[in-house]
């Protein structure tokens, strides 16, 4: 099953905690530079800290299981930090308008999961939107044109009742993350996700297709097996 939807974010930088020297008459080097810099800083801040948790007990509220805690390893050399869209500031050097998603493992429930966070700069401060956790690599919206997909396969299969919902528990890039390619566009690349539907726990393997007018989403329902 294939449908149309966004073309999906550029992964343009993922943060390593060591220094980087770059040319200081180069601007768009500069520019990542005060982005990593600003991400680094606001990622140690308490409120920062409390607005992640936040989005992964938001994320958590839209299980079945409904956890009310979350215990989070900000610490961990798990945690990444990833440039969706470099961060630019007004002239008295305020930042207005940026991207990043932030990555950090925690546990919910005994569940261990690797939690996702997409945080917006905006004029009015930051926005923390949470994503599915585990390595997916689209945005908040092709991730949930890819649920919508799979949730229609399971009743396609018969796998499950129409009254049932799916809910996403993980995701994982199977093989290489999409790339560039010489044309513009973005290559081609796959995830497998385990969703639950009925109290029952489904594996389905995806393909992603991106071209000129967006990404296209292919599930294949014969490829969905039931753990």
């Amino acid at each position: 099953m294939k449908s149309a939807s966004m073309r999906i974010f550029l992964v343009l930088l993922i943060v390593c905690f060591t220094p980087v020297f770059l040319a200081q008459d180069d601007p768009v080097l500069a520019k990542i530079n005060s982005t990593k810099a600003l991400m680094l800083k606001m990622s140690s801040a308490r409120d920062y800290r409390e607005s992640i948790r936040k989005s992964a007990l938001d994320y958590e509220s839209s299980l079945s299981t409904h956890c009310k805690s979350v215990d989070l390893e900000f610490d961990s050399v798990s945690v990444k930090l990833q440039i969706l869209m470099l961060v630019e500031s007004n002239d008295k050097g305020m930042p207005v308008s940026g991207r990043w998603k932030e990555t950090v493992p925690g546990t919910a429930c005994n569940e261990k999961r690797m939690y996702n966070v997409q945080v917006d700069v905006t004029k009015n401060g930051l926005h923390f939107t949470p994503t599915y956790p585990g390595t997916a690599q689209g945005n908040p919206e092709l991730q949930r044109d890819t649920l919508k997909n799979i949730e229609m396969d399971l009743w396609v299969i018969s796998a499950v009742k129409r009254s049932c919902h799916a809910e996403v528990l993980d995701t994982q890039l199977v093989g290489p993350a999409a790339k560039v390619m010489d044309n513009g566009l973005m290559s081609t690349w796959e995830e497998s996700w385990n969703v639950r539907s009925c109290g029952k726990i489904f594996t389905a393997p995806v393909k992603y297709i991106p071209d000129a007018h967006g990404t296209a989403i292919s599930v294949r329902a014969s490829d969905i097996h039931a753990h």
